[in-house]
């Protein structure tokens, strides 16, 4: 059967305002700047006690970088990435995100700590300067403005995750210790582990904080063994996670443990050994497919394991930032109001950007077995869960 003009209509319309679109963005380009390159910010800790995190930012920040440029860059022009050590400080970061809007940069990549990113959130919205960081899950960053955006997920949604994950994995745990780093990250991770534990099934019987740097831990884990302790929730970063465990081996501590995303390096498993094998922890989801991905990643890394977390975020937030500037141009405006409109699908997954700057969860549950981190699949999880097995370590 023929159709009428009037049955075209809708597509003649839609076509219409395509075309009035792509003219408009000829006739208007967006505005990349006099200068022959352009510059991103990427504040990350290269040396201190978190490099080994800030070197897979460099990892990923490069091998995106390689990658802009390699196809034209933007517009021609080409991309280069500024970097800022913050040495893992907070204080150091804000100072560089003051450094950073001074110099005229629209964009800062980082910092990478959650402690660190509500530093620089604060400068970021006085100065108006866009942040993006790939790491930091603190819930408090929800709480900025239009300048402040993150491609890692909340912690409000990873506490709940980890609750779960002893209610699959760990089903014969009822009383938890929360030993948790004593920072913006483990504080806001730990509210929301707690919140979780009727949903769990098991009481938090007391939680610990200790400090960010701490060595020692002997009087932590007597503590633990002393108490009716069965599992463990451990939220920390690699670097004091290395000597918590050490220090619970030493003591012969029993108990199932479930992690936080800041541990899962490859360097736990060669720092502690066998003590961790059958460990397992909550991550933001990092699944990487891509094989050509991983090839260069082995490249630029240098490395022939795993593929760790921080560099394909570091990655995708980068090609995040050049497709808000390609379409929004080389201003802080410009690239806040393309990251609004950003639907990306990279290495790491989906991304898209709620109003308050977050994007939605997604998170993988991972294993060491054989001394290397392994996701576990879904399909385990669920016959898992179905079948209530687990077992303590």
């Amino acid at each position: 059967m023929k159709k009428t003009l009037i049955e075209y209509l809708p597509f003649l319309i839609a076509g219409f305002i395509g075309c009035l679109l792509i003219f408009s963005a000829v006739l208007n380009p967006p505005d990349y700047g006099d200068n022959e390159t352009i510059n991103i910010a990427i504040m990350a800790p290269l040396s201190g006690g978190l490099a080994e995190y800030g070197m897979d930012v460099k990892v990923g920040v490069d091998m995106a970088v390689d990658e802009i440029n390699r196809k034209g860059g933007i517009n021609g022009k080409k991309v280069n990435a500024i970097y800022k050590n913050t040495w893992g400080y907070p204080d150091r970061a804000a100072s560089l995100m003051e450094e950073c809007a001074d110099e005229g940069f629209p964009v800062v990549i980082g910092d990478i700590t959650s402690a660190g990113a509500l530093a620089c959130a604060e400068v970021a919205e006085e100065r108006h300067v866009v942040l993006i960081s790939q790491a930091a899950t603190t819930p408090l960053l929800s709480k900025y403005g239009p300048y402040v955006f993150r491609t890692i997920s909340s912690d409000v949604y990873q506490g709940r995750g980890m609750a779960r994950i002893f209610r699959i994995f760990h089903p014969e745990v009822t009383n938890i210790t929360v030993l948790y780093i004593n920072n913006a990250y483990g504080s806001g991770l730990t509210t929301a582990f707690v919140s979780a534990q009727e949903e769990g099934g098991f009481r938090v019987n007391q939680i610990m904080p200790f400090e960010e740097g701490q060595r020692v831990f002997t009087e932590e884990i007597a503590a633990i063994k002393a108490s009716e302790t069965d599992g463990i929730a451990l939220i920390t970063h690699v670097t004091e996670a290395e000597y918590i465990l050490k220090e619970a081996k030493a003591q012969g501590l029993r108990v199932a443990w479930v992690g936080s995303d800041g541990i899962v390096t490859t360097e736990l498993y060669a720092h502690v050994g066998s003590y961790t094998e059958g460990f397992i922890a909550t991550m933001q989801s990092s699944e990487v497919h891509d094989q050509a991905f991983i090839r260069e990643y082995r490249v630029h890394a240098k490395d022939e394991g795993t593929v760790n977390w921080m560099a394909p975020y570091s990655y995708d937030t980068v090609m995040i930032v050049a497709e808000a500037i390609r379409y929004g141009g080389y201003s802080a405006d410009g690239i806040r109001d393309g990251l609004g409109k950003i639907r990306y699908l990279g290495v790491c997954g989906p991304k898209v950007f709620e109003e308050s700057g977050d994007t939605p969860p997604a998170f993988d549950v991972m294993r060491i077995e054989n001394g290397e981190w392994t996701r576990v699949s879904w399909k385990e999880i669920t016959e898992t869960g179905t079948s209530g097995a687990g077992t303590a370590h």
